[in-house]
């Protein structure tokens, strides 16, 4: 069983990694603009359903997801609405179906990352405190990288063209505070195609920066 299991996840990293590869290819070829509508938030969709069912999911852990994607995504929306939290910022044409003007989309995005972030360290031997720490130092790095790329991708775009720093301080906040919550949730589960997808995202956006 585990040997089936370990070939199981194996596959789903090949597709993940044939699915970034497509995505690169896409985004850097205009001629393929016109399918990013449809192709980005579809493969956001797979992939974050890959993540979450690695393995089948227990029901601590599907609390952990619903709550943590209510949660982002009610961020989200007041702050798109308000500049209060993030700043001024509004999303653009290719994360798919909006609500308020916050694609639903992002709310599973923001999960699927700390997901990955907790599964590099998870197995570290120290306090629950430090490693909701090191989530959200990684959350924050990746962010940076994806700042830079959003704009290119008509992601997002923030109403001065420069990032605040209160938005980098709160992705640092929620990230925190919603591993806090999952590790005192004590889910034990896999993380192995949580980190490659997390890895892949990140060589992904970081071609986006330095080939545009």
């Amino acid at each position: 069983m585990e040997r089936q299991n370990f070939e199981n996840k194996k596959l789903i990293v090949i597709v993940l990694a044939i699915f970034y590869l497509v995505g690169i290819f896409i985004h850097l070829n205009s001629v393929f603009s016109i399918l990013l509508k449809i192709l980005t938030p579809l493969f956001l969709l797979m992939s974050s359903a890959l993540v979450i069912f690695e393995e089948k999911p227990s029901k601590q852990f599907l609390i952990w997801i619903s709550l943590s994607y209510l949660i982002t995504l009610v961020i989200e929306i007041i702050g798109v609405k308000t500049g209060l939290i993030f700043g001024s910022y509004s999303y653009g044409k290719n994360l798919g179906v909006k609500l308020f003007d916050v694609p639903l989309i992002i709310g599973l995005n923001w999960v699927v990352l700390i997901l990955a972030s907790i599964g590099f360290v998870e197995k570290i031997n120290t306090s629950i405190y430090l490693k909701s720490f090191l989530v959200g130092i990684i959350m924050v790095v990746f962010d940076l990288l994806l700042e830079m790329s959003a704009p290119r991708l008509d992601y997002w775009v923030f109403d001065e063209e420069i990032v605040p720093v209160q938005n980098f301080l709160l992705w640092f906040i929620i990230s925190y505070a919603l591993s806090y919550f999952y590790f005192n949730f004590k889910v034990e589960r896999s993380f192995v195609v949580a980190r490659f997808n997390l890895l892949f995202q990140f060589i992904f956006f970081l071609l986006i920066v330095l080939m545009k």
